[in-house]
């Protein structure tokens, strides 16, 4: 399986493509083996097959192999094919067309900067160490706690606090009215109760029939009051309203 490099330019590119004087390197392929190496180009090489010869073909760059030295070189139509005696290493190479031995220039006719492409020998070798893997741990989800909705005094809103915080605090083991853990729980107990005693209160206070204060006896609508008192006798469960 060959590998794709080509300059990053893309603006460049498209002016030498739409060229009919200017050449330059579309792509290079490192083909299979990493011997042999494939440089197309956007327009046919002229006066091929020795359009270009091993003299105007330099690989520069490298760590452990450095500058391999080109053996052969053959021209077909747009592509250019090298042959190499070895490949290189894992570091990054470039391959640059000269005019001449030793010179910086490109070959007439060819753009300065497609002139030279970037490329890899070892980006499709088979590694022998394994890649990290990605974790995508899912968010957990906390359960959802059983509600006990029969809760309605301070004792029963503490054991429900005590029972969730023995669910997601296993380790809080403390029940000494002293400890600050207690204490919340207790405080919160008691504004538990003292909300459910006011909900009671609301309820309790809102008919005729259950009123125990007599404020909220006089706050009632006079319709209410006249059905209670004109109403026939009442049976069990009655009330006004």
């Amino acid at each position: 399986m060959s590998v794709q490099y080509r300059c990053k330019n893309e603006e460049r590119r498209r002016a030498v493509y739409r060229s009919e004087t200017i050449n330059g390197i579309d792509y290079l392929e490192v083909l299979e083996g990493q011997l042999t190496l494939e440089v197309h180009f956007f327009h046919p090489l002229p006066g091929q097959p020795d359009a270009l010869t091993r003299d105007n073909v330099v690989i520069e760059g490298g760590v452990r192999v450095q500058n391999p030295p080109v053996a052969d070189v053959s021209a077909s139509d747009k592509v250019l094919t090298v042959q190499l005696n070895a490949y290189g290493d894992f570091s990054a190479y470039t391959l640059r067309l000269v005019k001449a031995p030793g010179a910086t220039r490109p070959p007439d006719d060819f753009d300065r900067q497609l002139s030279e492409v970037q490329f890899f020998f070892k980006v499709d070798c088979p590694s022998d160490f394994d890649c990290s893997e990605a974790l995508t741990c899912p968010t957990p989800v906390a359960a959802v706690p059983p509600i006990d909705y029969l809760a309605k005094d301070y004792a029963s809103f503490q054991r429900l606090l005590l029972d969730r915080l023995a669910v997601i605090m296993p380790d809080w083991q403390e029940r000494s009215p002293a400890d600050v853990g207690i204490m919340l729980v207790e405080l919160l107990a008691y504004a538990g109760d003292y909300l459910s005693y006011f909900q009671d209160a609301v309820a309790t206070e809102a008919y005729l029939g259950t009123a125990r204060r007599r404020t909220s006896v006089a706050a009632m609508p006079a319709w209410s009051i006249i059905t209670c008192t004109t109403a026939l006798t009442p049976g069990p469960g009655w009330y006004c309203r």
